[in-house]
């Protein structure tokens, strides 16, 4: 019998750089079935999403529910980057970035933004994604072994988990009006 655990997948949107704040909608689900949704803002090239996060996280009705916070890429809102060894300290959750594809240097979009060395720092931390059936990820507060299972379990339409699937086309209908692809 498949576990029915519950994740939440986090995604963001915006109209253009030009904004100063992003949407930033987390998807709870349970194997296929959504559970519910999460939102906040954040800033457009700010460094605020880490305490977003957490903030949702632990003061959600799902907290004790949710087995692993899934986050579609490291960076949200232009250079608005997520500290994942930080959010999974102060949540106790395992955190994994997933991205069909990994820039490999952010440098320059990092000065452009700004604090450079604080972008280039939470980046360094979260180390170097590893291939997971195509899609590069990067873990913190779980095995290798238990983010493959996290990963597969949370499937159902692709490679992409659902919660992160529903996160990105939400997310997308509110910036936009209507979904994109994810």
């Amino acid at each position: 019998m498949q576990k029915l655990w519950r994740f939440v997948g986090f995604d963001d949107s915006f109209k253009s750089l030009s904004c100063k704040k992003a949407h930033l909608v987390g998807c709870i689900t349970a194997g296929c079935r959504v559970e519910g949704f999460l939102y906040t803002e954040i800033e457009v090239d700010g460094l605020d999403v880490t305490e977003k996060i957490v903030k949702l996280i632990n003061s959600s009705k799902y907290y004790r529910q949710v087995k692993c916070i899934m986050l579609y890429g490291i960076t949200f809102a232009g250079m608005n980057i997520a500290d994942i060894v930080e959010i999974f300290n102060l949540t106790g959750k395992p955190v994994l970035t997933l991205a069909k594809k990994y820039t490999k240097s952010l440098k320059k979009p990092a000065e452009k933004a700004g604090k450079a060395d604080i972008r280039m720092k939470i980046l360094k931390k979260a180390g170097n994604p590893i291939n997971i059936d195509g899609i590069k990820v990067q873990i913190a507060g779980c095995t290798l072994k238990d983010a493959e299972e996290y990963i597969r379990i949370s499937r159902c339409n692709g490679k992409i988990p659902e919660c992160l699937r529903v996160a990105h086309l939400v997310a997308s209908a509110i910036a936009h009006g209507e979904s994109k692809k994810v």
